[in-house]
């Protein structure tokens, strides 16, 4: 089995080291042992696992979903299902953020309108609605 210092497992995967060790700090992760010279070292099941983490991420998952999700790995013998349901919550979760997005481009779009580009700050309509005290 493959060992991997924190510089290696950071490389392999593409995330900073500083990400390898919030993943570590927030127990998603664990190093295989600490040598003598201090260091510590992590295995290939540490690479795979940091590998779906980032893929998690890109997805959008929050560090609970992700942990969620880890602790049904650990039982594989149960039907995905409960998988299922946690993508179906996190698909809900999507659809609202999407919504809340359209909704500040929308915003966006009305203030910008509100300005004529041939005008001071000083004069600017999108500064003055975003100081207004409604």
């Amino acid at each position: 089995m493959q060992q991997y210092l924190i510089s290696n497992l950071a490389k392999k995967t593409q995330l900073s080291t500083d990400t390898v060790r919030f993943y570590e700090k927030k127990k998603l992760i664990r190093s295989s042992y600490r040598a003598d010279n201090n260091y510590k070292y992590y295995d290939d099941e540490t690479l795979k696992r940091l590998i779906f983490i980032k893929r998690c991420r890109a997805l959008d998952m929050t560090l609970h979903e992700i942990t969620q999700l880890l602790e049904h790995l650990q039982h594989p013998e149960q039907g995905c299902k409960i998988i299922d349901q946690l993508i179906e919550e996190h698909i809900r979760h999507v659809e609202t953020r999407i919504y809340e997005l359209q909704h500040f481009k929308s915003q966006l779009h009305e203030l910008r309108q509100s300005c004529s580009s041939n005008t001071t700050i000083d004069h600017c309509q999108i500064v003055k609605k975003l100081e207004a005290s409604e």
